[in-house]
C-alpha cells in the first residue's frame, strides 16, 4: 500500500474535509498522490499546526489548530514511525 493510500485510509472524514477546505484536495486525489506530494502535504499541515499554536500563545488552540494537530499526529505515527515499531496499516 502506498503512503498516499495509507493516509487516505487513516484519516477521518472530518480530517479529509479539512484538507479539502485548506488545500482543495479531494479524498480520491489524496489516495493517488506521490510520496513527495504526501510529504509536502504533511509539512503544510504541520505549518498550520505551528502557526495556530503560536497564535494561541498561552490560550486554547483554535479548532483549525486542533484539526491540523490531529492530522499531523495521525500521519506522523503512521508514516514516520521509527523502524521496528508496530505500524497499524503496514500489514494490509
Amino acid at each position: 500500500m502506498s503512503d498516499a493510500e495509507k493516509v487516505k485510509k487513516l484519516l477521518s472524514q472530518a480530517q479529509l474535509d479539512f484538507i479539502k477546505a485548506e488545500f482543495g484536495h479531494e479524498p480520491e486525489t489524496i489516495g493517488s498522490m506521490s510520496d513527495d506530494e504526501i510529504n509536502y502535504l504533511y509539512e503544510a499541515i504541520a505549518d498550520i499546526e505551528v502557526d495556530e499554536t503560536v497564535a494561541a500563545g498561552e490560550g486554547e488552540l483554535s479548532e483549525r489548530g486542533k484539526m491540523a494537530e490531529s492530522i499531523v499526529t495521525s500521519i506522523g505515527n503512521e508514516l514516520y514511525r521509527p523502524e521496528g515499531e508496530e505500524n497499524d496499516l503496514s500489514e494490509e
